[in-house]
């Protein structure tokens, strides 16, 4: 993980417990923020996945829109899924959004997140806005 984003995921990791499930919505909400924040950098194909995943965090969709939502994003990318294109990998960083964070993994899908935005190529200063914004770091 580029230092940055490790900076900025060390400062998260301290300001959440990530294996505490009543904290991780805290994480998801961040992600969920933070690629609404440059959702026209995303392919069309990824650009509602922050509406599903804030929409699902507000109780307004259903796990199964989720679940529906990410399948969507890794048949997009079938067959290309592990490429260093920055398409597939805002595409992934959009998946990450939408990724359950009650199932242990939340640190993990976070440094996925933050390494996949990094890769991509996303603004970074949009990055840090959301971070500073969520827990004022």
């Amino acid at each position: 993980m580029q230092m940055l984003n490790k900076k900025l995921f060390d400062a998260i990791a301290s300001a959440v417990d990530l294996d505490d499930p009543a904290e991780q919505s805290s994480a998801q909400r961040f992600m969920i923020e933070a690629i609404g924040r440059v959702t026209s950098q995303l392919p069309d194909v990824a650009k509602s996945a922050a509406a599903v995943a804030n929409r699902y965090i507000t109780g307004a969709a259903t796990a199964e829109e989720v679940i529906a939502e990410r399948v969507r994003l890794w048949r997009a990318i079938e067959g290309r899924d592990q490429s260093d294109e920055p398409d597939v990998l805002k595409i992934r960083t959009a998946i990450c959004v939408l990724h359950p964070m009650d199932i242990g993994a939340a640190a993990e899908t976070l440094e996925y997140f933050f390494e996949f935005w990094r890769q991509a190529g996303l603004a970074q200063a949009e990055l840090e806005a959301a971070v500073q914004n969520k827990y004022a770091i």
